[in-house]
């Protein structure tokens, strides 16, 4: 079963693989390569470019991919090699929320029309945890019994740093939806709680996206994984859209 869901998991990352033709895939935030070494696997033909910004991250990913996977920390390496290809792709895997906890806002800006929409890129791919505003609309009577079921069995001081930096579970159902997505990594605690999982809502990426591009595939749904463990470790159905998949094609280009 783990495998499974492993393998279910590796199949939603690279959902976008089927859906458009692309002869380069540019994965943003490419970390240790994980999904770098899955495409590669798949679909040997593609090129493929990770960026990072981080050095340590890229030596990891250079253990995990090929040698014909280039990778850098420098995005005008990134822009250079990209302008050889016919049909590049940004790929955006869970790496929003990082952009916009580790940006200042003129990065976060920056990032938006100068590398996502500005002009570089066929298809950009979006895969992240982006919730609609309707969610925050969900009536706190219909929550807080499952607020109440989590508090009563897990850790009172993870429950305390969390409301501490996002406010109370009870008050909005976005925030309880925003602890069910990163209670599982108490390992790492002090870095994950400092994320912000939820930055943007789709609502806001629509805004985003300029009349030049046009949104091919998008579909809204909630992780198998997060689910079966919010429903074991709490008897909580989680019932609203948590993570987003799109894919949005430049018609200029």
């Amino acid at each position: 079963a783990y495998l499974k869901s492993m393998s279910k998991g590796a199949n939603e990352k690279v959902f976008f693989l089927n859906k458009i033709k692309s002869d380069v895939i540019v994965d943003f935030g490419c970390a240790d390569g994980q999904v770098l070494k899955l495409i590669e696997k798949t679909n040997p033909n593609i090129k493929l470019i990770g960026y990072d910004v981080s050095k340590e991250m890229i030596s990891k990913a250079r253990k995990n991919v090929s040698e014909n996977v280039f990778l850098t920390t420098n995005w005008q390496d990134v822009e250079k090699q990209i302008q050889n290809y016919k049909t590049p792709t940004l790929l955006l895997s869970s790496v929003i929320h990082e952009v916009y906890s580790y940006s200042t806002s003129k990065e976060v800006k920056d990032f938006w029309e100068k590398k996502v929409f500005g002009g570089y890129f066929k298809y950009i791919v979006i895969r992240d945890m982006i919730p609609s505003t309707s969610m925050e609309k969900k009536e706190r009577d219909l929550f807080i019994e499952d607020v109440n079921k989590v508090k009563s069995k897990f850790s009172k001081e993870y429950i305390e740093s969390f409301e501490k930096k996002w406010g109370s579970m009870e008050d909005n159902y976005r925030t309880f939806i925003h602890f069910l997505l990163k209670y599982r990594y108490t390992l790492n605690w002090s870095r994950e709680n400092n994320e912000n999982y939820v930055p943007i809502t789709l609502e806001t990426l629509l805004k985003k996206i300029p009349q030049s591009y046009s949104i091919k595939y998008s579909k809204k749904y909630t992780l198998d994984i997060l689910k079966d463990r919010v429903l074991k470790d709490f008897d909580v159905v989680v019932d609203h859209s948590t993570h987003l998949q799109m894919i949005i094609e430049n018609l200029n280009y």
